[in-house]
């Protein structure tokens, strides 16, 4: 019998080279049903499952919204993923980005906190996802570019759960039992089957272990050689996700974001001079640091995890009610994200 690590490479060399050639931009037409046939659930949806695995994320809620940032901007180093976000002109400065990411950050929370039943927000959501997909999908196409393929959206699929999955302790998820991991692996599934990922592609199948080791996999053969090319286009874009969400949260900094994202790939915190990424940073960049690896390992106690979850929600609010540091950055006026 094949080794857990054999399946995951089989899996994953069927997802980058069959997975690259099929486009996943079909219609969203069963999500404008005012009333749902069972057809239309997933046949594998489980609803106390996904409730579970939504209890989970407001049980890590901190932890795993740092973990979407590095997912992020490992997403954009995927050249298929980097060429349709350049054409769509809808992240590529500082101010656009902000717009995108926080449309994505209002869409994921909706995903986390509603109700999966038709004419939920939850339907709304995806419904209206699922056609901007497509529409990015076709502009690329008719500008000679490629389609959104299963493989692009497998791997966006990662940048929302992957590094938690497979780096918890790093971001600041402790204590997860296995069943824990299942109902959030399992809120995952249903969404990128709703996205449109066929579930021969969908990463997050079978046991934890196997998607741990689908993720690990990925991390090795998609991600590092791709983050690791340094393409300027993917800076520049990481870049501006960075300077973009600096109105959500004014500590990010991409050199310290940069360091610890490659700290993520290879799985090592290496905090010396040997590191050359460490190396480049100022005194200011390595205090902040500082910051971010304390407050990450405070979250090993319930008061603290308390409090940062709670600043989290805080977080939320502002952007959804009060976004002050965007009025201040962009003007009253173009601060406004509409999702639903």
């Amino acid at each position: 019998m094949d080794t857990m690590e054999e399946k995951a490479d089989l899996f994953v060399e069927k997802l980058l080279t069959e997975g690259a050639q099929i486009a996943c931009d079909d219609s969203e037409t069963s999500f404008k049903k005012t009333k749902v046939d069972q057809d239309d659930l997933p046949p594998f949806y489980d609803e106390g499952l996904f409730k579970k695995g939504q209890q989970f994320y407001h049980k890590n809620i901190f932890a795993i919204f740092g973990g979407k940032i590095y997912g992020l901007m490992s997403v954009l180093a995927i050249p298929t993923i980097l060429r349709i976000l350049v054409h769509t002109k809808q992240s590529g400065t500082e101010y656009t980005a902000y717009r995108r990411y926080v449309s994505t950050i209002l869409h994921m929370t909706i995903w986390y906190d509603s109700e999966f039943k038709p004419g939920s927000k939850l339907w709304k959501s995806i419904s209206q996802v699922k056609s901007l997909h497509n529409s990015a999908s076709n502009s690329g196409c008719q500008a000679g570019l490629n389609r959104i393929s299963q493989r692009d959206m497998a791997l966006t699929q990662f940048g929302f759960m992957g590094y938690q999955l497979v780096r918890s302790k790093q971001l600041g998820v402790y204590y997860a039992t296995n069943e824990e991991w299942q109902a959030f692996i399992h809120v995952w599934r249903v969404i990128g089957y709703l996205l449109g990922i066929e579930d021969r592609f969908n990463i997050c199948k079978g046991s934890v272990a196997e998607t741990k080791a689908i993720c690990e996999k990925l991390i090795e053969r998609a991600f590092i050689p791709n983050i690791n090319k340094k393409d300027p286009e993917f800076i520049e874009m990481s870049q501006y996700l960075c300077r973009g969400l600096w109105a959500i949260q004014p500590f990010l900094n991409f050199d310290v974001l940069w360091f610890l994202l490659n700290c993520l790939l290879v799985n090592k915190m290496n905090m010396t001079n040997d590191n050359e990424n460490y190396k480049k940073l100022t005194f200011k960049q390595k205090i902040l640091l500082y910051v971010v690896c304390l407050t990450i390992s405070s979250l090993k106690f319930a008061p603290f995890r308390w409090f940062h979850n709670n600043g989290k929600y805080r977080d939320l609010w502002l952007i959804k009610n009060f976004p002050f540091l965007a009025y201040y950055k962009f003007g009253f006026s173009n601060t406004k994200v509409k999702h639903l």
